[in-house]
């Protein structure tokens, strides 16, 4: 099994230790940290219920503090014959307000993930009519467009040969607002400079 330190770094980033699902490894660690032992699970989702400063407290708090009151033996009989019925007993307020913020926390995880905003990195060549094109002033030239949506990169010149270059960018789209067309329409536009533009690699990040 897992140590409780590993466990508790993959919760870090998700509800689950396998996601934001519950699987068959949650219920496997589960079952490997509790067993059977009802009465054991009980005490772990009350006192998860409680706040961590309020568990802190309770470790400060002085020894002739008045003890909780002990249930008489025959109501603990009862809730022995209710296990079978219900895992985590009567359910208390502060368990209830519990699950409340679990449920809204894992909702917000998932909004989140379906939030996240699809991006694509491409690499280009552009290749001028003739060796008197400037293609490192193009470059800037490019550089100085803004559109919504794309994020201009580094870019070189790349031998070809009889000493002619060819410009090579890297730009970054957000895939909703930029497309490949837009990125030809706008490099091709310049049609006294670029002769063709060839997109070399096009990767999803």
């Amino acid at each position: 099994m897992s140590t409780l330190k590993e466990i508790n770094g993959r919760l870090a980033a998700q509800p689950y230790v396998s996601g934001f699902s519950p699987s068959q490894e949650d219920a496997k660690i589960f079952a490997e940290m509790f067993g059977d032992n009802k009465k054991v699970i009980q005490w772990v989702a009350r006192m998860a219920s409680y706040y961590q400063a309020e568990r802190e407290a309770l470790l400060h708090e002085k020894k002739h503090a008045t003890p909780a009151h002990k249930p008489a033996p025959a109501a603990a009989a009862a809730a022995d014959d209710d296990d079978d019925m219900d895992l985590f007993g009567e359910t208390t307020e502060e368990e209830k307000a519990a699950l409340e913020a679990k449920k809204a926390k894992d909702a917000t995880a998932k909004k989140a993930k379906k939030d996240v905003i699809a991006k694509s990195s491409i690499l280009f060549d552009v290749k001028a009519w003739d060796d008197t094109i400037d293609l490192e002033a193009f470059s800037k030239k490019l550089k100085a467009v803004e559109i919504n949506g794309l994020i201009w990169g580094e870019s070189k010149l790349v031998p070809v040969a009889f000493g002619v270059n060819k410009l090579q960018m890297l730009i970054v789209i957000e895939d909703d607002k930029v497309s490949g067309d837009d990125l030809e329409d706008l490099i091709m536009g310049y049609e006294d400079e670029v002769q063709s533009m060839d997109i070399v690699a096009w990767n999803k990040i």
